[in-house]
């Protein structure tokens, strides 16, 4: 039988009921072994007062009646009136035997015999015609007669067989009695036969010689079985002067030789049979009575002995029971204490107090955090289980604790290292800055713009930094930027920012407090975008509003994640989890965790149909405001956001530097600004010199490159430097209004938005 998916409460109750199964056993073997005597007494009893009790006094008139027959006339009256009581006899023995309904409620064996006895005595009416015919002598019937007798005996023989010892003993004396009345009484007919023909035939002679042997072997035996004093009121009666007599008229009759004359006297024989019939008779009552006393007796106890066994077996089992119920019961619920308390503590206390100490800035050395309560279960084993779950429990605190002071150091170096790497970019921002202002060469320009544009990736890794410590990072904005130069920012700071393409942005703008967290999260799902994409394919911004606030989608066209990988990552994003080092290929997923969560913005992750993943960022209505209706775009080369119309920026560009912008998948780019290939002859350039126009002759040669003279490239070189003068002064001194609104210092001198 398997156990294994029981409960604790099912498998002691089982072993409860173990003990009680058995000695409930117990009790019904107990039970059924003092029941079968009863039983067995009792079908005695029933069988007694059925057939055994009726068929005695039958027997006795059998007797009288073979008697009568061996020695009486045909139609004589005392013939006529024996046959009669014998008869009713018969009749009440058959009627007693169907209202008892022996031959259904008895046993086979009883209703055997019983049947036997009744076909032996239908057989009655036919001798006692064939003796009135003639067509069977005396003797025969005699002989018949005794069979029938026989017949009833074997009735009788059964009331011997009783389970109790003294009872049965009682019985087969009882029945050895009866028995050698029976022989005694044949004995007497047969004799009775001889003296009526004055003759004895060598059957006769045969038959006498058996009945005495029988009748005395059996004397014999039920001397031996009664019980006292019945036994010693046996022995008187074959000690008397009547046995005497009968003992050597017996002698006498075993010497006759067949066909010869009775030696004896008839009347000493009468006598003699009659004395000792009576005193046997007498006998076998007295035997008869203190044999049904002694079966009341026995029957009490028999039946009164399988009710104290039960009723002993039943209090044994209750007891039992209960002892069970109650050691059980307190087991289990010592059991249930320690269960609500080892989940209690498991799923409760043990995880409270383990995140309070992965909590940023928990005291490690609380004792209320370091010692959780104790279960108290007492010293037993159930107790010493709880003992253990104890020590358990402070092993896994110390291991917390280990571990929290662990991700406070390593926060520690984080935020140690990210802000010395800030220092350090912000002094290499300045540096950059102030050598874009002397550089006039456009190919060093570019690649200060490179490198520039490299620094600002760095920032971004300093500050992931920053926030994997738990920290904040440095840069802020006071006032609203709109949704349009937040995405630029964003894409400023990846590498592969020319794979950006800007869609469908609304007018709205992002509150000031948001803008560094938006900016560094778009960053963080556009480097990822372009990093599993392959290098030819873009990746697509747009976005709408909606009834919460603000969506923007990240779309890319890579390899796509499947559902178990989009599963952990949006989980990872709904709730950031704690930073572990073993995980740092995530850093970025858990990065863009934290920073949404700060913002209240949630982050979530689906398939593309276009086979890639799309990034749905949705930012709340609290950080969204409605834009102002003009369109904005970012100076190329200042760090920090300057609103001017897309207009004035392109005319002073075209007047003032020897670059240009131009947009590249949606993203401002500056580029060198080339020369004309081919000019002709006749054509002439009007440039603008400290606001006064000059027109300078061209080549009139068709496909002749320019060949400007001295006074021409210093005009155009004057003309270049005092538009980049304006265009710097305008950066620092929107830079300086932008600060002073702001209030942040920590931050590089300009926050580019856009390369």
């Amino acid at each position: 039988m398997r156990s294994r998916g029981w409960s604790i409460r099912a498998k002691i109750m089982t072993l409860a009921v173990v003990p009680l199964v058995a000695i409930t056993g117990l009790s019904v073997f107990g039970v059924a072994a003092t029941v079968e005597p009863a039983l067995n007494l009792l079908e005695t009893i029933k069988f007694n007062d059925a057939a055994a009790d009726r068929g005695e006094l039958l027997v006795v008139q059998l007797q009288h009646e073979r008697r009568v027959s061996g020695g009486a006339q045909a139609g004589s009256a005392e013939l006529v009136d024996q046959r009669r009581k014998t008869d009713e006899l018969y009749a009440s023995f058959k009627t007693r035997w169907a209202e008892m309904q022996g031959a259904t409620e008895l046993s086979a064996a009883h209703v055997r015999v019983v049947t036997g006895f009744m076909s032996a005595m239908d057989t009655v009416p036919q001798i006692r015609q064939d003796l009135d015919a003639g067509r069977i002598d005396a003797a025969a019937a005699v002989n018949h007669f005794s069979e029938v007798i026989d017949a009833a005996y074997g009735m009788f023989f059964l009331l011997t067989h009783v389970s109790d010892a003294d009872l049965a003993q009682t019985a087969q004396g009882l029945f050895l009695v009866s028995r050698a009345r029976e022989l005694l009484a044949r004995e007497d007919a047969v004799v009775m036969v001889a003296v009526a023909d004055q003759k004895i035939s060598a059957i006769e002679h045969t038959r006498i010689l058996l009945a005495i042997g029988a009748r005395r072997q059996i004397h014999t035996e039920a001397a031996a079985a009664l019980l006292s004093p019945h036994k010693e009121s046996y022995a008187k009666i074959f000690g008397s002067e009547a046995y005497q007599r009968l003992t050597i008229m017996e002698d006498s009759l075993g010497r006759l030789q067949a066909g010869g004359k009775l030696s004896i006297d008839v009347v000493i024989w009468q006598n003699s049979t009659a004395a000792l019939l009576k005193d046997m008779d007498a006998t076998e009552d007295a035997a008869a009575a203190a044999a049904l006393k002694l079966g009341n007796d026995i029957g009490i106890s028999t039946f009164s002995r399988p009710i104290i066994a039960g009723l002993i077996g039943l209090l044994c089992a209750a007891l039992a029971l209960v002892l069970a119920l109650r050691t059980g019961r307190s087991v289990v619920r010592r059991l249930e204490r320690l269960r609500a308390s080892a989940l209690d503590v498991a799923h409760e206390q043990l995880p409270r107090a383990i995140a309070s100490l992965r909590t940023p800035g928990a005291g490690v050395g609380d004792p209320a955090l370091n010692e959780p309560p104790p279960l108290a279960v007492g010293d037993d084993e159930i107790g010493q289980v709880g003992h253990a779950f104890n020590a358990v429990q402070r092993t896994a605190i110390q291991a917390a604790v280990g571990e929290a002071i662990v991700r406070k150091g390593i926060s520690e170096v984080f935020l140690n290292i990210a802000r010395r790497s800030q220092a350090l970019l912000h002094r290499q921002l300045t540096l950059l800055d102030r050598m874009e202002r002397r550089t006039t060469a456009p190919d060093e320009l570019e690649d200060l713009f490179k490198l520039d544009h490299m620094a600002t990736r760095m920032r971004r890794h300093a500050e992931a930094l920053v926030i994997l410590a738990g920290s904040v990072p440095g840069r802020g904005w006071r006032h609203p930027v709109p949704v349009i130069d937040v995405v630029r920012g964003a894409t400023s700071e990846i590498e592969d920012y020319v794979r950006v393409t800007l869609d469908r942005l609304p007018d709205v703008r992002i509150i000031g407090r948001a803008v560094g967290d938006i900016i560094h999260l778009l960053a963080e799902l556009l480097e990822n975008a372009t990093s599993f994409a392959p290098p030819h394919t873009g990746v697509r911004v747009h976005g709408e509003i909606t009834a919460n606030g603000l969506a923007l989608h990240v779309e890319d066209r890579g390899l796509g994640m499947s559902e178990t990988e989009l599963a952990e990552a949006n989980a990872r994003l709904t709730v950031p989890p704690d930073f572990d080092p073993a995980h740092s290929a995530r850093l970025g997923l858990l990065v863009v965790a934290k920073l949404a969560a700060r913002q209240n913005v949630t982050v979530q992750l689906r398939h593309s149909p276009y086979g890639g993943v799309t990034a749905v960022v949705n930012i709340p209505a609290q950080v969204v405001l409605p834009g102002t209706g003009e369109q904005t775009t970012i100076i190329a080369s200042a760090r920090v956001p300057k609103e001017i119309s897309a207009q004035s920026f392109a005319d002073e560009r075209s007047t003032t530097d020897a670059t240009t912008v131009s947009v590249v998948d949606g993203l401002p780019r500056r580029v060198r600004k080339q020369p004309p290939a081919t000019l002709g002859t006749d054509e002439e350039a009007t440039i603008t010199v400290d606001a006064e126009p000059i027109t300078v002759s061209l080549p009139d040669e068709p496909g002749v490159p320019d060949q400007r003279s001295a006074e021409q490239l210093r005009l155009r070189m004057s003309a270049f430097q005092s538009g980049t003068v304006r265009g710097r002064a305008q950066a620092t001194e929107a830079y300086e209004e932008g600060s002073a609104s702001s209030g942040t210092h920590d931050s590089p001198p300009r926050d580019r938005l856009a390369p």
